[in-house]
């Protein structure tokens, strides 16, 4: 049930809880009124009419009384009787309208009635209406006789039917009375009914508002509680997610929006799962700062590239591919992979994006997003000198991978690094697979500068665009001005050493002197570039780019070189 119409389900048994009350009231208060209406209406009325003709009646008996005695005194006043008399038959007229107003007001509160009993007893009054009716005539009949004989001057006979008319005035008295008593016993059965109804109404009311406050409280209660335990239950799921929780899933067993929110959680977090999947999968081909990127921008990804500054390094061991090519496929796959782990986590370390591994050589690059502008080239530099620090391990590995007898040469570290523009980006064939990766020229002086550490015989050779922006806290020494395969311009190339203050006496003089022979080799001072190269190589630690110049000297030292030599050396392979 939809949350809307459970609150609406309270609100209308609320509602509905406050119409009954409207309506029991409205009825008892109905009740109370008609109770009230008869009181005036009817019931005072019949009462002030009774006591009206017991009073009439009463007054009668005065005037009948003062009627005689006016008989018994000599004079007789004539006059006084007479208006005695015409005062005696307007009373006469007053108490038969009050007996037949008062029967007629019964008889209407009868027919209006509700109650049976309510019926019965005006039934009552008007029997006892029509008795004290008859008792009245017969009264009035022989009072009239009374004032016939008193008028004819029959003083005696009159005497002795008034003793008859004492006895008729008492039965009308209690005639009356009791239809007095009967009114006040009705009206305070009346104005009792009425009480009664107004105290139901007030209880009623109380019970109802009681109930609906129950009732209300508790349909609150459950529709509050059916909200904020799945929310918490959600919340908490949500903080789990947020720790990397992934294998949580809402369990909502109402049908409501609520269970609604729940399912589109599941299907979120499953989504979530499956990229996170997707990262863990792609991570193992794709560098994942690079998966991510794209993910970001997944509903457009771009594939024009943009142009950027890059550093670019390639890196390989010299003398792992050869130890490897002679042993099984499983065994050179296995040993490939710890291989080619231990020469990426340095790149990666160091912010860089792993592009492809080409064979045993690991191609790497530092660009925006993934490091600041300013640091590529020192990031690149650090992770060529952690790639030194990891041969000792790369040698055990192989070693625990070859028979004990098997030789182990030697193993040498090569890595070009070039800095320049290139273009990074998405990019591959539109129905194929796509590389993020990077183009241009500086991607081939790399790849070129890696072959001239070799044929240099140094581990670590860089461009002069990046040895620039490395500081003074790299130690680097120039090695030569060439010219690669495939470039017509020449390029500075320089050997990273390591950090300025890790270096020992022996390698800082190797440095200056090999800065020396270079100058004068470029001023075709062969004698004197002779002596610095020679004194490059010390005790059992040859310098490998000394003794090639010291080999160049032999053969340009009897060549007729041109004016215009500026000793640049040209590459003949890569």
């Amino acid at each position: 049930m939809p949350i809307g119409i459970k609150i609406f389900s309270i609100a209308a048994s609320m509602l509905g809880l406050l119409l009954v009350v409207v309506y029991v009231s409205s009825e008892r208060l109905r009740r109370v009124n008609e109770e009230i209406d008869s009181l005036v209406e009817y019931t005072i009325p019949i009462t002030d009419a009774v006591a009206r003709l017991d009073v009439r009646a009463l007054e009668q008996e005065v005037l009948l009384e003062r009627i005689f005695k006016h008989y018994t005194r000599e004079p007789i006043d004539r006059a006084q009787i007479a208006e005695e008399i015409a005062e005696f038959d307007r009373r006469t007229l007053e108490i038969e309208e009050a007996l037949s107003g008062a029967a007629t007001r019964a008889e209407r509160t009868i027919a209006l009635a509700n109650a049976h009993n309510e019926r019965q007893e005006l039934t009552t009054v008007v029997s006892m209406l029509e008795a004290a009716g008859r008792e009245y005539r017969n009264f009035h009949d022989r009072a009239v006789r009374v004032l016939s004989l008193l008028q004819d001057g029959a003083l005696t006979e009159a005497q002795q039917l008034q003793q008859d008319l004492v006895e008729d005035e008492a039965n009308l008295d209690r005639s009356l009375e009791a239809i007095l008593l009967e009114m006040e016993s009705f009206t305070v059965a009346s104005a009792r009914s009425a009480q009664q109804h107004q105290e139901t109404v007030q209880q009623l009311s109380l019970t109802i508002a009681l109930l609906a406050t129950l009732l209300g409280g508790m349909g609150a209660w459950l529709v509050t509680l059916g909200l904020v335990h799945p929310i918490r239950q959600l919340i908490r799921q949500m903080r789990a997610i947020q720790h990397g929780d992934f294998n949580v899933r809402a369990t909502v067993s109402s049908r409501d929006e609520v269970a609604i929110l729940a399912d589109a959680f599941d299907r979120m977090v499953g989504e979530l799962q499956s990229k996170l999947e997707l990262e863990e999968t792609f991570g193992r081909y794709v560098d994942s700062r690079a998966i991510e990127q794209l993910l970001a921008s997944a509903e457009d990804p771009k594939t024009t590239g943009d142009c950027q500054i890059v550093t670019v390094s390639f890196a390989d061991v010299e003398g792992f591919s050869e130890i490897n090519e002679t042993r099984s496929p499983d065994a050179l796959v296995a040993t490939i992979d710890q291989y080619l782990t231990l020469m990426s986590q340095p790149i990666g370390q160091q912010s860089g994006v792993i592009d492809k591994f080409i064979h045993t050589t690991v191609m790497g690059f530092w660009s925006p997003p993934f490091c600041d502008t300013s640091d590529r080239a020192r990031l690149a530099c650090n992770a060529a000198l952690a790639q030194r620090k990891q041969l000792p391990q790369i040698e055990r590995l192989l070693r625990s991978h070859l028979p004990d007898d098997t030789p182990l040469s030697d193993l040498h570290l090569r890595v070009g690094i070039a800095s320049g523009s290139l273009v990074v980006g998405n990019m591959g064939s539109a129905t194929a697979k796509k590389s993020y990766t990077v183009m241009g020229d500086t991607v081939n002086i790399a790849a070129r500068l890696k072959g001239v550490s070799k044929q240099y015989g140094v581990e670590i050779a860089l461009d002069d665009s990046t040895e620039m922006l490395l500081g003074d806290r790299y130690a680097t020494r120039e090695l030569d001005w060439i010219k690669v395969v495939g470039k017509e311009e020449p390029v500075r190339v320089y050997e990273l050493l390591g950090w300025q203050d890790e270096l020992d006496d022996e390698t800082r003089q190797r440095q200056d002197e090999f800065a020396r022979g270079l100058a004068a080799y470029r001023h075709r001072q062969w004698d004197t570039a002779q002596k610095h190269f020679s004194a490059c190589s010390m005790g059992d630690r040859p310098d490998p780019p000394a003794l090639l110049y010291l080999n160049r000297i032999e053969t340009l030292r009897d060549r007729p070189l041109p004016e215009n030599w500026d000793g640049v050396w040209q590459l003949t392979s890569k």
